[in-house]
């Protein structure tokens, strides 16, 4: 029973608005992903929509072209950025566990980097455009733009390490627990922080015009 090759499916999402990522289709049957590392700065320019709220359903299956799929639905608690609504659903590609078909095919489960979801788990998340091609969509930076939240603070899979690196606000924008939360180098951040500078960074359109940037490139 061989398993069957993800690679076609990749070079799919590689022509995709996920272009951005460095998507790396190898001969392994891991499938690797090179993830590019992303600053909240990054998040905010290449985000489509941002929301806050309950993991409410997560199902996987394959749409009407058999590529494999994983649905999540989040309850919208807070809208940061993209219209309001009470939910948001959104198809990502891969299933979230591997899977052995009826005709003995083998599919595995979501490509290494990729976020995962657990129903009823709380989170931020940046995400991507719907792609054109597929309609799937994901966080921004995969792992990087989702945040888990729990016991009032927030984090990525990634430990927040590269979420403030190297960026730079202008003067007088940050209040002290902002200041606070950009000099964290790694680790949680309070939550509530967090999303109240990201509306203010959102409504304020900070990454376009230049009031938060990345120092290096």
């Amino acid at each position: 029973m061989n398993p069957i090759t993800l690679t076609g499916r990749m070079r799919v999402l590689a022509r995709s608005s996920l272009a951005t990522l460095a998507l790396v289709a190898a001969s392994a049957p891991s499938h690797a992903t090179s993830v590019i590392p992303m600053t909240v700065v990054d998040l905010l320019g290449h985000s489509d929509a941002i929301v806050a709220g309950q993991v409410q359903s997560v199902v996987d299956g394959f749409d009407a072209r058999g590529l494999p799929y994983t649905e999540v639905t989040i309850k919208v608690s807070d809208t940061i950025r993209g219209k309001k609504a009470e939910t948001y659903t959104f198809r990502q590609f891969g299933l979230d566990k591997p899977r052995t078909t009826a005709d003995g095919r083998v599919y595995l489960g979501r490509p290494a980097g990729w976020p995962t979801w657990r129903k009823n788990e709380s989170a931020i998340v940046f995400m991507y455009s719907k792609s054109k091609s597929t309609g799937f969509q994901t966080t921004v930076g995969l792992g990087q733009g989702k945040m888990s939240v729990a016991n009032g603070v927030a984090m990525n899979s990634y430990d927040n390490a590269t979420l403030f690196r190297d960026v730079k606000v202008k003067r007088g924008l940050l209040d002290a627990s902002e200041q606070q939360m950009l000099d964290t180098k790694t680790g949680p951040v309070d939550a509530e922080t967090f999303r109240k500078f990201l509306h203010r960074a959102v409504e304020g359109n900070w990454a376009k015009n230049g009031s938060i940037s990345n120092a290096k490139h």
